[in-house]
C-alpha cells in the first residue's frame, strides 16, 4: 500500500507540474500574431492645430527682386505648396513641397520640406524649403511671414 500511495503522490505532483508548466507557457505565448504596420502620418498635435488654415490659399511675397507666388493646399496639419518664382532677369523657378504645421510660442510655423520639381519626385536644387510664421491678429485676420533664410521675416500676402 505504501508503494501505491507513493505512486499516487507522484502522479498528482506530475499533474500539478504539468498544469503549472502549461500555465507559464500560456502567459508568454501571444494570443494574437503581431505584424509590423505601415507608418501612418499623424497630426503634430492630437487635434487640428488651426482649422482656419484648411483649404486652398494663394500666397505672394518678394525676396531681393524675386517674386514668389505659391498655391498652398492644407488639410489638417499637413499640406502641399507649389511655388512659381520669377527673377528680375525673367528666370523662372518652380518647386513643390510638403508643408507641416508646427506649434510656436504665439502661433505656429508652416515648415516646407524636400522641394521637388512639380509633379515629380526629383529634388529641385534651386529652391530651399520655405518656413512661414503664421498667427491671427487682434482683428481675426490671418498674418503670415516667410522666415526661410533671410535676415528678417518677409510679409506674405495671403488670400483664400
Amino acid at each position: 500500500m505504501n508503494t501505491q500511495t507513493n505512486l499516487n503522490k507522484i502522479i498528482s505532483l506530475s499533474l500539478v507540474a504539468l498544469t503549472a508548466t502549461s500555465l507559464s507557457f500560456a502567459t508568454i505565448i501571444p494570443t494574437k500574431v503581431a505584424f509590423a504596420e505601415p507608418r501612418q502620418s499623424k497630426s503634430v498635435s492630437p487635434g487640428l492645430m488651426n482649422e482656419g488654415m484648411n483649404g486652398v490659399w494663394n500666397l505672394q511675397w518678394r525676396v531681393n527682386g524675386w517674386l514668389h507666388r505659391g498655391r498652398l493646399r492644407m488639410d489638417g496639419n499637413f499640406g502641399t505648396m507649389i511655388v512659381n518664382v520669377t527673377g528680375p532677369n525673367g528666370r523662372k523657378v518652380y518647386a513643390e513641397q510638403q508643408m507641416n504645421m508646427v506649434p510656436d510660442t504665439n502661433g505656429y510655423t508652416l515648415q516646407g520640406s524636400r522641394p521637388t520639381y512639380p509633379g515629380s519626385n526629383k529634388i529641385n536644387p534651386d529652391y530651399k524649403p520655405d518656413n512661414f510664421y503664421v498667427e491671427w491678429d487682434n482683428y481675426g485676420n490671418l498674418e503670415m511671414r516667410n522666415c526661410t533664410d533671410y535676415h528678417d521675416c518677409i510679409p506674405v500676402k495671403i488670400t483664400k
